[in-house]
């Protein structure tokens, strides 16, 4: 599957992480949580999609709570949050949005004012396993069109900014990968290095010397990265990050020459 490196995010994608905020669950009503508790759901993708280009980028931006706005930020949440490797957090939680575990009332005033129903209403979240499949999407609004129904669950439901045409176009891309029939990922990340791909997102922009994209990018990697760290991959995930910040300072500084020299280590 092809795609065009030449991808253009705006700076203001990543919500300011300002280190004065509290921990998410000083945000949070007590007795609720967002974290997938027990095993997680597998992650299955069409296996006739390339796994990489748009699909990756949306995949970043599925698991930031940046493109969910202010508010997501602050709780940790994402697009990921609710919908776990693009099927359902069966533990998703908010105390006074929720009445069981996995089900959430998404036009309260907690996400914002103007949604507000009056109405205690939560719904069952869904799995997006087969979602291109659908001709319809939502629940109490009804779009007949993926695109359209993203950036409504974005801007609307969600209280988040107005997501680009690039940033849609790479979350449907992602979401229409994930099928309910397909290759789980965890026997991607065995037979490849899953970082390559990522880091292969940083080549255009590196090319391009265009320093707010790499930026943009740089910080959906390294929060993903952040994610899957364990006892085992800690020393490995810690020099990738620490290769991307180099990057990212010579970049800052206009040195294209010695960032493509960290790219290169990084994509070893």
């Amino acid at each position: 599957m092809g795609w065009d490196r030449r991808i253009f995010l705006p700076i203001g994608l990543i919500a300011s992480m300002v280190a004065s905020w509290a921990v998410a669950e000083d945000w949070l009503p007590p007795g609720s949580t967002t974290e997938m508790s027990g095993v997680k759901p597998a992650e299955l993708l069409d296996p006739s999609q390339e796994f990489s280009g748009q699909i990756l980028l949306g995949r970043l931006l599925f698991r930031s709570p940046s493109i969910l706005g202010e508010k997501a930020v602050r709780i940790g949440m994402s697009c990921d949050s609710c919908h776990t490797n693009g099927h359902v957090n069966t533990s998703f939680y908010i105390e006074g949005l929720s009445d069981l575990p996995g089900r959430i009332d998404v036009t309260h005033r907690f996400w914002q004012a103007g949604f507000e129903d009056n109405t205690d209403n939560p719904i069952d979240i869904p799995s997006l396993r087969n979602v291109k499949n659908k001709s319809e999407f939502g629940t109490r609004v009804i779009f007949s069109s993926l695109p359209a129904f993203t950036r409504h669950v974005i801007a609307t439901e969600f209280a988040g900014p107005q997501a680009t045409g690039v940033e849609i176009n790479a979350l449907v891309s992602y979401m229409s990968s994930l099928d309910i029939n397909g290759l789980d990922t965890r026997y991607i990340y065995e037979e490849t290095d899953i970082d390559s791909p990522y880091t292969d997102l940083l080549f255009g922009p590196v090319e391009d010397q265009d320093f707010p994209q790499l930026d943009v990018l740089i910080d959906l990697i390294r929060a993903d990265l952040g994610r899957q760290v364990s006892n085992d991959t800690e020393e490995e995930i810690s020099e990738k990050i620490r290769l991307m910040l180099s990057l990212r300072t010579s970049a800052a500084a206009g040195n294209y020459e010695t960032a493509k020299v960290f790219l290169e280590k990084l994509r070893r």
